[in-house]
């Protein structure tokens, strides 16, 4: 064993220096010719050569593997927690409810409640920015007629062409659609009346099923329209007389829902008196929309299964909310108002309640204090690493005991700044740690972040200390035999990563033992 080791020596030594006495030039010389004549059959021979060792004692070994070789990068940063955020009434009242400090508060949970109507917190990175109905503009409907309310329709509720949404001394005022406001009788004269609204009436009955085929829509009310008429008003119940007045109908453009309602049953009311408010124009849609839709069914509120997720308030996500707000509490209308709801992309940390049960509030009133309860690793990567790390990637935290945590990549700047640790242009990143428990007792505390810079999968690994450097250029392993004896037998090194190196080549497997130091 002592000759292969010595020649193992040789081969991996760098030569240059120059004796200082003669004896060493012959001794160096007869060293040549000996590794030469070892070099030159390794490269003739069709397969590694073996010699017995001969080595008396225990040698270093260590065995072939098949592994996943990681490369990793470790960068400085510290722990902490999000900045501290605040929730306020929405409206003046008495607070109804709240949580403690110290709470969590997680998606669908009530934050807290003025007057009974909670504030309900749903995941999503927006902020509510606008109230959540059936269309963003409104227009005021008024009574057409003096007497008492006897009907009318809830806030929330959404009317289509035909429907009632409400009755004075019992007659109904039902919705049609068109442009034009209801203005005159429309009735069949000796001269036959004309004109758009009376082509608006027309098309609505039409489309309600009532034309039968006898009417056309061209703006002239003849008989044939006195007599669709009468149909529609037999279905409502009332005096079939072929006559439509400004009492009876009002005109808008699609379907709306009501807003707000300003009359109740039993209230009297005149001609000209404000009824209710309905929403008017398209269909409200947006991002912010879709992130309600999705925010609902992922709490299991998607209408029975008719909730689409796809940014278009409809009457499927206004039953959705109806369904969120009878789980919490609150009047159920289908409607949320952007100061009923708070969107988070994490659940948060009740720090303060400024604002206990029974207080009188205002609009605008601090109520409670909050902070994420997830921990926050901010660091900077510099420039030159740009494009290593991305939103999502999964990291490894080492926390100042020493123990290794798993955090997701939740924010990379897209502008670089100069750092002030003199590490030239850097990118701002954070990291979540996907259990936050396990820092809960830690603030602005020193970490590493190991990131992954590179990797290789399922490969055929040696230590690194197991390469031999040949005298001709590349490198070998010195592979144990089953009968004790070595062979160096020629490799090609690959990836390095944790303290070994892929062979890519070489007829080396998994499951040999070979020489180290």
């Amino acid at each position: 064993m002592t000759d292969v080791v010595e020649r193992k020596n040789m081969v991996t030594e760098e030569l240059g220096n120059k004796p200082t006495r003669r004896w060493w030039l012959w001794a160096l010389t007869a060293v040549l010719v000996v590794a030469a004549v070892i070099i030159g059959a390794i490269i003739l021979a069709p397969e590694p050569v073996s010699e017995d060792s001969g080595a008396e004692g225990p040698v270093n070994s260590s065995e072939v593997v098949r592994t996943d070789l990681v490369d990793q990068t470790v960068y400085e940063g510290t722990l902490g927690t999000t900045e501290d955020d605040s929730l306020v009434a929405p409206v003046g009242g008495v607070i109804s409810a709240t949580p403690a400090a110290g709470d969590t508060i997680r998606a669908g949970d009530v934050a807290f409640a003025v007057a009974g109507e909670p504030v309900v917190l749903l995941a999503g990175p927006t902020p509510a920015f606008r109230d959540f109905r059936l269309a963003e503009d409104t227009q005021s409907i008024e009574v057409r007629s003096a007497g008492t309310i006897t009907e009318v329709v809830a806030a929330g509720t959404i009317v289509n062409q035909g429907d009632v949404i409400a009755r004075i001394d019992g007659e109904p005022f039902v919705v049609l659609y068109g442009e034009v406001p209801a203005y005159r009788t429309l009735q069949d004269l000796s001269e036959n009346m004309t004109g758009p609204d009376v082509a608006q009436l027309e098309q609505a009955l039409t489309d309600l099923g009532y034309n039968g085929g006898s009417v056309t829509v061209d703006e002239e009310f003849t008989q044939s329209t006195g007599d669709m008429v009468e149909r529609w008003q037999e279905d409502l119940g009332v005096e079939e007389d072929g006559i439509v007045t400004a009492a009876d109908v009002v005109f808008i453009p699609a379907a709306a829902q009501a807003t707000m309602v300003t009359v109740g049953v039993g209230d009297r009311v005149v001609d000209g008196s404000p009824m209710l408010t309905l929403t008017k124009g398209d269909a409200l849609e947006g991002p912010d929309v879709r992130q309600l839709e999705d925010a609902l069914a992922s709490l299991g509120f998607d209408a029975e299964g008719a909730l689409s997720t796809d940014g278009v308030f409809d009457v499927a996500t206004a039953d959705a909310i109806r369904e969120l707000e009878a789980s919490i509490g609150a009047t159920i209308d289908g409607m949320l108002a952007a100061s009923e709801v708070r969107f988070s992309e994490t659940s948060v940390k009740v720090t303060e309640v400024s604002a206990e049960v029974g207080t009188t509030v205002t609009a605008g009133t601090l109520v409670i204090a909050l902070s994420s309860p997830d921990k926050i690793v901010s660091f900077d990567l510099p420039a030159a690493d740009q494009g290593l790390v991305a939103v999502g990637d999964s990291v490894t935290i080492e926390l100042p005991d020493g123990e290794e945590v798993p955090g997701t990549v939740s924010f990379v700047a897209e502008t670089a700044i100069t750092s002030a640790d003199q590490l030239g242009a850097v990118f701002e990143i954070e990291v979540v740690l996907d259990d936050p428990s396990l820092a809960a007792d830690l603030e602005q505390a020193p970490v590493d972040v190991s990131v992954v810079a590179d990797s290789v999968i399922n490969v055929v690994a040696v230590p690194v200390s197991a390469l031999v450097a040949l005298a001709e250029g590349g490198y070998a392993v010195e592979v144990i035999q089953s009968d004790g004896s070595t062979s160096l037998v020629r490799v090609e090194p690959g990836f390095y990563a944790d303290g070994l190196v892929e062979i890519e080549s070489g007829s080396i497997e998994p499951g040999v033992s070979v020489i180290v130091p």
